[in-house]
This record gives C-alpha cells, structure tokens and sequence, in this order.
C-alpha cells in the first residue's frame, strides 16, 4: 500500500546502493528559517525515515535516516486530533495531519500532503497533496504568541501564509481554508476540505488509502487538478505530472521538466490557459 511510504512513523527497508560520499547530509538545518530551495530537482533515494518532535512540542520534523546513522530533514509536520470542529472525535490515530515537504531540498519536491482520518480504520484515510507556485523558498514554520493565542506561522513556498492555532492545529487565517473530516456510507473519508484562496497557483492530487500521485495512481486514469482564482479549473493526468524511479527504490518524484518554475509556467500556459504570475 502506497500510503505507508510517505507516513513518516513507519520504516521502509529497501537496498541502498547511493554513494554516500556524494550525498548532500544536512544534520542542522533550521525549519524555521527563511531559504532558497539548494537546487532544482530532487534526487533522493528512497531510504529509511524517522520522524522527532522539536523540544518547543509545536511541531514534529521528519528526516531521511542514512546507513551511516546521519540524517537529513525531509519534511515537518503537526496533526488536529480533535475534538473539535474539524475533527469531530478522536481515537487512536484520527485527525488532519499538515505535512511540509521539501525532500532533497530541491525546488519539485515542495508540497503540503493532508492526511484525514475520520476513525481508527486505516483503509477509511484520504491524502491530499497541494503543491504551490510559484515555488520561490523552501516552506518554513515558526511559533509566534499573537495575543493570548499560541499561534503556529507556516510560509508557503510561494511566500504566503498559513496561521494554525497553536493548541489545536485548527486553520486560524492566511491563504488556506478548511471544513471538517467526513465521511462516506462506507466510512471512508473524503477528500480533506482544504482550500486554497492565495493569489498564486495549486495543484491538486488526492487518493483514497494511498499516495495521491503513487504507483496505483500513475497507472490509472487519474487527474491532478490545477487551481488559480479567477480561472477554470484545469486537469492533467498524474502520470504526466509525477513518475515513479525504480533506480531511486521506487521513490516518486514530480516530473523533471517541469522542475523549474519558468518551465511549468509554459505547462500552464499551454494545457491551462494561465500563468502562475
């Protein structure tokens, strides 16, 4: 199941065969900071991932753990656990987790991956995956107390903001809004009520129980859908957005022509009749 290869609780063994001397190992890099993506396109080998909660306990950072014990921060990360308005009950493993990625800390990687959990089923989760352009920095988080509010501050890769309730990781403002979890006849959550109202561009995958722009999901007639305020909605098949490389161990990466911003521009253009600017 693809989900499992993208939850960050959960190890995943595969043979390594990357030259570590060549890897690019960041142990202290700062989340909290405001930074330029190091390069283009991402990379990385599908290795092993551990996840820790900063000591502040406001959010949790999630890294690449190589085979010579080093590791290198892949994402950061905080869930709503209910109860309350947008999660309507809790139990062991519901609510809406915000995931940041930037893995390889390159420019095709940064996305927000919202995962739903209405009950303790697994099979009943859905994934959400957002990427937003353009894609200037790197996302970054930082706790700030507005008021008497314990207010969490995450800047988007396009420089906008998003401000969670620190105590509950509720969307508080910024150019993100959401509804609550639900749920279908079967039980099965539906796709995580997020919704963008920035002035830039999204793309949007989601999937039920599985990567929204996994394996399962390449093979299939699956569209990510393409959002900017003002304009029509625009599809485009997943598999020609995102693929997945054997030669990584399966790991899946955004399509690498369109890595940089000036070349998906034209992608948008061309299929969708805007540009991100």
């Amino acid at each position: 199941m693809q989900i499992k290869k993208i939850l960050a609780s959960i190890i995943v063994t595969l043979p390594i065969t990357m030259n570590l001397a060549n890897a690019k190992v960041i142990t202290d890099f700062d989340e909290t900071k405001i930074q330029v993506p190091f390069v283009d396109s991402n990379e990385e080998y599908l290795m092993n991932t551990i996840c820790k909660t900063r000591t502040h306990l406001w959010w949790d950072y999630c890294s690449t753990k190589y085979e010579n014990g080093e590791e290198q921060m892949k994402s950061f990360k905080f869930s709503n656990l209910g109860e309350n308005k947008i999660v309507p009950k809790s139990g062991f493993g519901v609510g809406r987790t915000f995931e940041f990625l930037f893995e390889g800390f390159a420019r095709s990687d940064l996305g927000l991956l919202v995962w739903d959990m209405p009950d303790e089923t697994e099979s009943h989760g859905h994934l959400k995956l957002m990427m937003f352009f353009p894609r200037i920095i790197l996302p970054a988080i930082r706790y700030e107390l507005i008021g008497n509010q314990d207010t969490v501050i995450v800047t988007l890769p396009n420089k906008e903001e998003v401000l969670f309730n620190g105590q509950t990781s509720e969307v508080l403002s910024g150019v993100l809004k959401e509804d609550s979890i639900k749920q279908d006849s079967e039980g099965n959550a539906l796709n995580p009520a997020l919704t963008y109202t920035g002035v830039g561009v999204v793309v949007e995958a989601d999937r039920l129980n599985d990567y929204p722009v996994g394996i399962t999901a390449q093979s299939k007639n699956n569209y990510a859908t393409i959002k900017k305020k003002g304009f029509k909605d625009c599809k485009i098949l997943v598999k020609k957005l995102w693929y997945t490389d054997d030669s990584k161990g399966g790991n899946i990466f955004l399509n690498k022509k369109y890595s940089t911003d000036l070349a998906f521009d034209e992608l948008l253009k061309k299929k969708c009749k805007f540009s991100m600017y």
